[in-house]
């Protein structure tokens, strides 16, 4: 269609752009409250199973219970979602985990601690849901340039900002009044979220906007070459992060005998390495002609760190290994965001399966690394996860570096163009 679009005033153009500068930084603030939050409940919970003077096994539990939540509610949240007011459910389900983290530290057992924390993951799914849902769909009003501030800010908070203030509540106040600032923090969201969130999410419609959305099916993104690669190396990103995740503030206490209001800093300095990637090197990384390598390099570095946690206990290593395994997470996480914006698929579909994907594989990878742990010793089991990372390089990277390909920028997206040897 060729229909021009009625002239707008300047004054119409700079409304429109004052309110969406608006929007993005009341949204942005309530981002980085909500992973100040969750991050700083990670602490907590671990902490919390530390009094109870749990297994490894039985501290993962406690922390993969809401993770696993978190991934059997995406799916339900959706449709609740599509029939409800986010603005309401926000809310709702904020006072609801202002309440639970009131009971959380008064719990008798690790069991109840686990039982409670897997309820509180499904009422965190509907936020995340809710929240990005509301921001992918002013994304494209706000420019694909923004479209790393929603995890950027989401990760500063959870891996940085919110494990060092869990920390210090701790250290100042005491694990118990840690847990009822929490909830406290849960019910100043809820206000938050009730003027910062819209009343439904529909789409604004696009004139002639009649393109087809791509590859939808399960079995229809599998024979993409590019979702392959992705699907796989995200769920070995999440299933690698949760259990550094988990265990950091244990290999600071045990191995490193680090006092236990300094342990939080291996999660932290990860987390803003992490953080620094998604939200100043995007462009560096995706429009640079040597961007296959840089990808191939993140999960080098990764690889590196994992082999450097499980076989030099030093504080300078270990916080090496922070900033390695954060800076390869990040670049693994941008050039796959990439990838997929790019590639002939359904955005939503995709999107769906890397939310549940990530969740699946972070909530086995805290469980099995718990169990080995228990098994094996602590630190053998982070040089057990190199063996899934070198077989995934040598199959998707070594293979395509000895061909020598040319550093194309995404080298294939057809279901086809990667078959031929």
């Amino acid at each position: 269609m060729s229909e021009s679009l009625p002239f707008q005033p300047d004054a119409a153009v700079s409304a429109r752009e004052g309110e969406l500068r608006a929007f993005l930084l009341r949204f942005i603030g309530l981002t980085l409250l909500s992973g100040v939050t969750i991050g700083m409940n990670k602490v907590l919970a671990t902490l919390l199973g530390l009094h109870l003077h749990v297994s490894n096994f039985q501290l993962a539990a406690i922390s993969s219970a809401e993770t696993l939540a978190m991934a059997l509610g995406t799916i339900p949240a959706g449709y609740i979602l599509s029939r409800g007011n986010p603005k309401h459910l926000y809310a709702g389900v904020s006072l609801s985990l202002a309440l639970a983290f009131c009971v959380l530290p008064w719990l008798p057992g690790w069991q109840w601690v686990a039982l409670l924390m897997f309820l509180v993951g499904l009422c965190i799914s509907l936020r995340i849901v809710a929240m990005s849902t509301v921001f992918l769909v002013r994304l494209p009003e706000l420019g694909q340039g923004k479209a790393g501030w929603y995890k950027g800010t989401l990760i500063l908070g959870m891996q940085f900002l919110g494990p060092l203030c869990g920390n210090y509540l701790i250290a100042q106040l005491g694990l118990k009044a840690g847990f009822l600032i929490s909830a406290l923090m849960f019910a100043i969201l809820a206000v938050l979220g009730w003027q910062v969130l819209p009343d439904n999410t529909a789409p604004r419609k696009q004139a002639g906007n009649s393109t087809l959305p791509g590859a939808a099916s399960l079995r229809e993104l599998l024979r993409l070459p590019i979702v392959r690669v992705t699907y796989l190396f995200e769920i070995l990103a999440s299933f690698t992060a949760s259990s550094v995740g988990v265990f950091s503030i244990l290999l600071a206490i045990r191995v490193l005998h680090w006092p236990a209001h300094h342990s939080v800093w291996l999660m932290a300095v990860q987390g803003l390495s992490c953080v620094l990637v998604l939200l100043f090197l995007g462009r560096f990384v995706l429009a640079s002609r040597y961007r296959e390598q840089l990808y191939g390099g993140a999960h080098l570095a990764i690889m590196a760190a994992l082999l450097i946690l499980g076989l030099w206990p030093s504080s300078i290593a270990y916080l090496g290994a922070s900033v390695l395994l954060g800076l390869g997470l990040g670049v693994n996480n941008l050039v796959n965001t990439d990838n997929i914006a790019r590639a002939p698929v359904d955005k939503a579909r995709v999107s769906a399966h890397l939310t549940l994907f990530g969740m699946v594989g972070g909530t086995a990878g805290a469980l099995a690394a718990g169990r080995l742990a228990d098994l094996t010793g602590l630190r053998n089991v982070f040089l057990i996860w190199l063996f899934p990372w070198l077989a995934a390089w040598l199959v998707f990277h070594g293979s395509r570096w000895l061909r020598r390909s040319p550093p194309a920028a995404i080298p294939s997206l057809a279901p086809t163009a990667e078959s031929a040897p």
